[in-house]
């Protein structure tokens, strides 16, 4: 049961519509950077699945904006691989110590983040790059619903251009989103306050994707791709700091 003050609800409803509309902008973000914010409220796995029902009901939001630009061939391959990991995740979810596998995000994270600013170009690297990050971020996706950092390590890594990677991602979070959902679903996880919260702020998601929307187009690609490493790393700095101060 969420048990939420005034305040409470609207701080909540203010990350929702930051964090919507940071993903409108740069194609990903949404659950990274509105769990380590949405846990100094509510408790880590209400959070995660707060995230995943907005997250998802995002995606579905943008697929008629952004369907043409995916790159049907990566989504179909980082799909079956995050259909693989999500199992795994759900057990970590359920079972597992939030507080290291926080810690262990982060650092991941700005690995990735260390890689992509010294300018790697892995756009010849074998398939199975692609596959390695897809279970992984499967993995993310049901135990932290961050799992954003693989796939955009993955995309930026092969120079996909920003709108392949919004459009790419989208259709991505979308599918394996509803997957995550029905196996929260599946194994109890989903609580009626649950849905009722996410109702409620669901309005303020489509707010911050329309005002997204208008910024985007005015976003040159040396932007883009500083504001995919910044979103990083502020993500990854937050997971390590709420793992270490759970």
């Amino acid at each position: 049961m969420i048990d939420l003050t005034v305040i409470e609800l609207v701080f909540i409803t203010g990350i929702v519509l930051i964090t919507a509309f940071v993903q409108s902008v740069v194609g990903f973000g949404f659950a990274l950077l509105a769990v380590p914010l949405l846990i100094q409220v509510i408790d880590l796995q209400p959070a995660v699945i707060l995230a995943s029902l907005i997250g998802t009901s995002n995606n579905v939001f943008q697929f008629r904006d952004l369907r043409k630009d995916q790159d049907t061939v990566q989504v179909k391959r980082f799909l079956y691989a995050s259909f693989l990991g999500a199992p795994v995740g759900l057990a970590v979810f359920i079972n597992a110590n939030q507080d290291v596998l926080k810690i262990i995000l982060g650092c991941g994270v700005l690995f990735g983040v260390l890689l992509l600013s010294r300018g790697s170009d892995l756009s010849e690297v074998h398939i199975g790059l692609d596959w390695a990050m897809g279970i992984i971020s499967g993995i993310l996706l049901t135990s932290t619903s961050t799992n954003g950092p693989p796939l955009v390590f993955a995309l930026q890594a092969r120079r996909s251009t920003p709108e392949v990677f919004r459009a790419t991602l989208n259709m991505i979070f979308l599918v394996s989103g509803l997957y995550g959902i029905a196996l929260f679903a599946i194994f109890g996880e989903i609580a009626i306050t649950d849905l009722t919260l996410a109702t409620a702020v669901l309005p303020v998601m489509v707010v911050g994707v329309l005002i997204g929307r208008v910024v985007r187009k005015r976003i040159d690609p040396l932007r883009f791709r500083n504001a995919v490493l910044l979103l990083l790393s502020f993500g990854a700095l937050s997971s390590i700091y709420g793992g270490l101060s759970g």
